[in-house]
């Protein structure tokens, strides 16, 4: 253990406890070994003619008197009088060393040990003929369970291969053979490979020259034929090894640490790369290991001998590829990924000047540049996937200096590299550079790198368009361009816009002159594209299963500028399916890049106009071929009266039939979903360029594709939350141009007449029965947006509290706006809670107008779906408030709403599936996790792994991949994110029990007063979900307490568990809750179908559920029978676990008993009865 005076195990933390407990890792952390201040401590030097074994023995004679030491004892007392003794006996003493060290016993196997070193000293070379058997016989002691037979063990190696030091680094091999399992070539313990590592150190720094290089190709050729299983634990094992004989005390490296490393990176040379990257060559994986271990041991000035290492090495590869004077790139790649690494680890903190790292890199460069020009060189490379691992390792290494440099290096030598790279390097590398280091969060990417991307993006436009429209997109999309507002450069805007330049291009127009290419111009013209919406309608969506199977992808060999006039139907392969990517994307690019506003709106303005015709015509030509979307329009949206028609159409209709796991969207129209997302997306972009266009040139176009929205795609495509937040923010434009003028101009009054007529009263009583549903969403957002779209007409009149007071405006909607704009988090939910309160206090007063009537309980119903508890109970006590005040809106609300999960596919709402909303959720998680700082695990007590070099091999390989190949994946992907806002996970099963309890507390008197549904629904429930009592229904079927109705209408059960889960404790649950309902009412005996109610009550108090037991007994106490409701207090005991022992005890049953009455046994006796049996069970 380490000297450090105090016992190991004392507590020097305070307290009266003098012992504080270790686990096995803490202790086996603080062994250290050190032979030299072992021996010293132990005893003193013996006598002349004495040895150190016998001192050792006498030493344990002291401390050990165990039977078998004793017997060990008597067995080498004889042999150890004098070192010349031990010298003749040694062979007697050594089988009896192995013999006693084999036993399992902890206090023997110790001393053992402990006399093992003692021998060692005596017979020093004399015990090289044991030296393979005691070895052997020692290295299973160092996985033992105690620390001290560890830590002995790994002391008596140490002493082995120091006294036998000159005769074994001869030929250091056969001992690396005998330990090799124990650094991971078998299955070990974590400390294990550290230990040995440590005990191994000392030999092999012993070792010079030729003996130096042998072992280390011995020991990579071990590795090399080690199990595939086996080999990460044997690198780790190799790379501890390397690092012990490398490191010295305080943070220094050893003076034969430049040997050693430069003995491995000559191994390394050896290697072919046949992989795609270095990381799969098993020795480069060492070499980095050892390089990271070193790198978080030192500090940046004992890091120096590595640098100069890998400075020389680097230099003499560059110069014989530069000269031409060998065939081998291999060398040079290697370095490069070693010296890429080295910058990277623990954010550059071991790179004293960034200088020469600057200057090597351009070397690299300059030599691809050399082999990409100079055909005799290049032919002379025998090795085409190490020139590619090169192009990939200088691209990383140069990321890794411009993140980590400052800004003076980064101003003389870093434009100068990216200089070359933006000149010579392919564009998507130098696109998927860029995103690598703005996901990294680069200081200098706005000041630095947007103008060379700028540059790029205008120069190869015409022949890459794709290439740039995914990264720009991804850019944008992703929020990796972040500017300031209102700081203004040669490249962005005050608004935070990309501003591009125009440039003459090489491509002549139809005159024979060259014309400019103007970037914004490109887009739009590219947005306005015609294309067939049918053919893109028509085509399945589903979730993506590969990167690559989407859709077909860009056409090959036809130019992207000759598309722009061409309609889809002329279109390539890849066609339809990614219009809608395409333009998606053009629009999210629009809205982040500088556009002369005319041209801007006139764009926007024909595409509303295109979908706002192709989205008409397709609703109208689907809802002609369906019965179930002809009733939802007939039925103003309302789809429980549309479910009455064919339950086929209706499952059609809703995208049922497309397997689960392959559906993105359903719902009515969900065919439609992403084109009128797409709807959407361009009239809020259109909305957004109207705050700063001007307002005579926006105001008509912006009034003209509002009301073409409203008018005709509004009230068949109401749930879709990009349409209603883009309605929203158009209302709010219009209002802000017809009441600003900017410049001397201002909108002319027939457009501001218009505008006010089109936000009017009337237009708003028009517009409520169409989106109040959208208030009971699961969506957060399409709640929020509705509100807010309702929020800009104008406001009806409250209801006088009397006759002398003074009318004022309705402001139940902008409570609704400050409800749902606050988070329902631990930290705001009171202040959520606090509007909901005040909310039910206007609404509970009957003074809200009848057009608000549904706001207030819709809006409370929705708050069931946040997956926050703490807000339920205070939503049920508002609506109680309701329910008080206004039974009849109250009951309304919450059964229309309840009613749907006796069909799960009311519940359903156009957009994504909840197998989409899974697929974009891990989508998300996993972008999110490339770039987290993730702390990595230590190996054997040492951090192998460095968290910001994982982070940023994991952004630089996505991001190299993601543009890698451009077949439209990305952009589909993205689109798809667009569309979808919300991708939170609702628990319906969980919001049917919270309406259930709502409901059973304080709706009561509202369920009795509608009594038939209610009923109808529980016998539904009852017989097709709750299974043992369903045989009741067969067994009673034509008799008076059969069901004579058909309940299929009422519970469609075919379509159970589609979106609520199912389960046998969420049925009892809910049977439960019905019942608690059931025994509130008043009046049950005046129930529809009474006498069948009663019969299964009195069935489900046979049931061994206790609390089942107690709530349907609940119901037949509700029936308040004479011969019953006397003995209500001792049926209620009876089923109470506490009370019945008591109660059966004083409660007689027999005829002639003092406890029932004779007259009332006839009523009683059957409940009483049926209680003892569920008791029994």
């Amino acid at each position: 253990m380490k000297d450090t005076g105090i016992a190991s195990q004392l507590n020097t933390l305070g307290g009266a406890n003098t012992y504080r407990f270790k686990s096995f890792k803490q202790r086996a952390d603080e062994i250290e070994i050190n032979v030299s201040r072992r021996i010293v401590r132990d005893f003193d030097e013996p006598e002349e003619h004495g040895s150190y074994f016998a001192e050792g023995v006498k030493k344990w004679n002291e401390l050990n008197c165990t039977k078998d030491y004793t017997d060990f004892l008597r067995r080498v007392t004889k042999y150890q009088q004098s070192l010349a003794q031990v010298l003749y006996h040694k062979d007697d003493i050594v089988c009896a060393l192995e013999e006693y060290m084999s036993m399992e016993h902890e206090l023997v196997v110790e001393a053992m040990l402990d006399l093992v070193t003692t021998l060692a000293r005596d017979l020093q070379d004399e015990i090289l003929p044991y030296y393979e058997r005691l070895v052997r016989r020692i290295t299973p002691l160092i996985k033992a369970d105690a620390v001290e037979v560890v830590e002995a063990a790994c002391n008596a190696l140490a002493c082995l291969f120091k006294y036998l030091a000159k005769s074994l680094v001869l030929d250091l091999r056969p001992t690396f053979n005998l330990l090799s399992p124990m650094l991971g070539g078998e299955r070990q313990k974590a400390n294990v490979r550290r230990f040995t590592a440590e005990s191994m150190a000392f030999l092999i720094r012993k070792l010079r020259g030729n003996a130096l290089q042998q072992f280390v190709e011995h020991v990579v050729h071990t590795m090399l034929e080690c199990a595939p299983t086996r080999l990460p634990d044997f690198q780790n094992g190799l790379a501890l090894l390397f690092f012990e004989c490398m490191r010295n005390v305080e943070t220094q490296l050893h003076s034969r640490a430049s040997a050693i490393y430069t003995a491995l990176l000559r191994e390394l040379y050896k290697e072919e790369l046949d992989g795609e990257r270095l990381e799969d060559n098993a020795v480069y994986v060492l070499a980095a290991s050892v390089t990271k271990l070193c790198l978080h041991y030192t500090r940046r000035e004992s890091a120096q001998q590595l640098w100069e290492v890998l400075f020389v090495d680097y230099d003499v590869q560059a110069r014989a590829v530069a000269d031409k004077t060998t065939q081998r790139i291999q060398p040079l790649v290697i370095l490069l990924g070693l010296l890429a690494l080295a910058t990277i680890v623990r954010k550059g903190s071991r790179v004293s000047e960034y200088k020469p790292l600057f200057q090597r890199c351009q070397t690299a460069f300059t030599i691809a540049k050399m082999l990409a020009n100079d055909v005799e060189a290049s032919q002379m490379i025998d090795n085409d996937k190490a020139v590619a691992i090169m192009a990939h390792e200088r691209i990383k290494w140069l990321v890794g200096l411009l993140m980590q440099c400052n800004v003076q290096d980064m101003a003389s030598t870093g434009k100068l590299m990216l200089d070359m790279v933006v000149s010579n390097e392919p564009m998507s590398t130098v696109l998927s550079m860029a995103l690598t280091l703005a996901r990294l969060g680069w200081a200098q990417w706005n000041q630095i790198l947007l103008p060379y991307l700028i540059r790029i993006t205008v120069d190869h436009w015409a022949e890459n368009r794709d290439v740039l429209l995914l990264f720009w997109t991804e850019l944008f999309q992703n929020g990796l361009f972040k500017v300031q507002t209102g700081s203004i450069t040669l490249t962005v805007t005050s608004r935070g816009q990309v501003l591009f330049p125009t440039k003459t291009s090489e491509k002549s127009t139809g005159n024979g002159k060259a014309g400019p290419i103007n970037i914004p111009q490109e887009l739009v013209d590219w947005l306005i594209a015609p294309v067939d919406w049918k053919a893109v309608a028509d085509q399945q969506q589903t979730i993506p299963t590969t990167e690559h199977d989407e859709f077909g992808g860009f056409e090959d060999g036809a130019s992207d500028v000759d598309q722009d006039d061409r309609s889809t139907s002329e279109a390539p392969s890849h066609g339809v399916a990614s219009e809608l990517a395409i333009k998606s994307a053009l629009l999210c690019v629009l809205s982040h890049v500088s556009v002369d506003p005319s041209v801007l709106l006139d764009g926007l303005h024909t595409l509303i106009g295109q979908l706002v015709a192709a989205v008409t015509q397709l609703t109208a030509q689907m809802a002609e071929n369906s019965e179930y979307l002809q009733n939802v329009a007939s039925n103003s949206g309302e789809q429980g009266d549309a479910m009455q028609g064919d339950d086929d159409s209706a499952s059609m209709a809703l995208g049922l039939f497309t397997p689960k796991d392959g559906r993105l969207y359903w719902g009515a129209y969900h065919q439609l979903f992403p084109l009128v997302s797409l709807l959407g997306s361009a009239l809020k972009l259109e909305a957004s360029a109207a705050f700063h266009a001007p307002p005579r040139l926006v105001a008509e176009k912006l009034m003209d594709s509002w009301c073409l929205i409203l008018d005709h795609v509004l009230p068949a495509h109401s749930t879709n939350p990009l349409l209603v937040e883009s309605m929203f923010k158009a209302a709010d434009a219009l209002k802000f141009v017809t009441t600003t003028s900017r410049g001397g101009e201002a909108t002319s009054a027939a457009i501001k007449q218009k505008v006010a007529a089109a936000l009017s009263l009337q237009q708003l009583e028009h517009l409520v029965p169409m989106l109040e549903h959208n208030l009971t969403s699961t969506q957060p957002s399409l709640r929020l947006w509705t509100l807010q779209l309702l929020s800009l007409f104008e406001q009806p009149l409250m209801k006088p509290a009397d006759k002398s007071a003074t009318q004022e405006p309705c402001t139940i909607v902008e409570m609704g706006i400050a409800l749902e704009s606050t988070a329902g988090g631990m930290e705001t939910y009171k202040d959520r809670m606090n509007h909901l309160r005040r909310m039910a206090v206007i609404a509970s007063s009957g003074r809200v107008p009848e057009i608000f009537h549904n706001v207030f309980p819709y809006l409370a119903l929705g708050q069931y779906s946040l997956n926050f508890s703490y807000i339920w109970p205070d939503v049920t006590k508002q609506l109680g408030l309701l329910a008080a005040a206004n039974q009849q809106l109250f009951w309304n609300a919450v059964w229309g709403l309840l009613q749907r999960f006796n069909d799960e596919r009311l519940l359903i709402e156009t957009g994504p599936t909840p197998e989409a909303k899974k697929w974009l959720n891990s989508c998300a998680e996993a972008r999110a996790a490339e770039s987290e700082l993730t702390a990595s695990p230590k190996i054997d007590g040492h951090a192998i792994e460095c968290p910001n070099l994982a982070r940023f091999n994991r952004v630089f390989s996505a991001e190299l991949l993601r543009l890698a190949n451009v077949d439209g994946s990305g952009l589909q992907n993205l689109a798809i994110a667009t569309n979808c806002p919300d991708l939170n996970r609702v628990d319906y099963a969980n919001v049917q029990k919270q309406l259930m309890t709502m409901l059973a507390e304080i709706g009561a008197a509202a369920a009795e007063a509608h009594s038939k549904p209610v009923v109808q629904a529980f016998l539904a429930f009852i017989r097709y979900d709750f299974g043992w009592t369903s045989s009741f229904f067969t067994k009673h079927e034509g008799t008076e307490l059969g069901l004579d109705v058909d309940l299929t209408g009422v519970y469609a059960v075919e379509h159970r568990g589609l979106l609520t889960e199912r389960g046998r404790r969420i049925d009892e649950t809910r049977c439960i809750l019905w019942l608690k309902l059931i025994s509130k009412f008043r009046n049950p005996q005046q129930l529809p179908r009474a006498p069948t109610l009663y019969s299964l009550f009195l069935r489900m108090i046979t049931r061994g559920d206790n609390e089942m037991q107690r709530h349907a007994l609940g119901c037949l106490l509700a029936w308040r029978q004479s011969g019953v409701h006397p003995y209500a207090e001792n049926l209620r005991n009876l089923v109470d676990e506490k009370r019945f022992r008591d109660e059966i005890k004083t409660f007689d049953l027999a005829v002639n008993g003092q406890s029932i009455n004779i007259v009332h046994r006839e009523q009683l006796m059957p409940i009483l009865l049926r209680v003892l049996h569920g008791q029994m069970m």
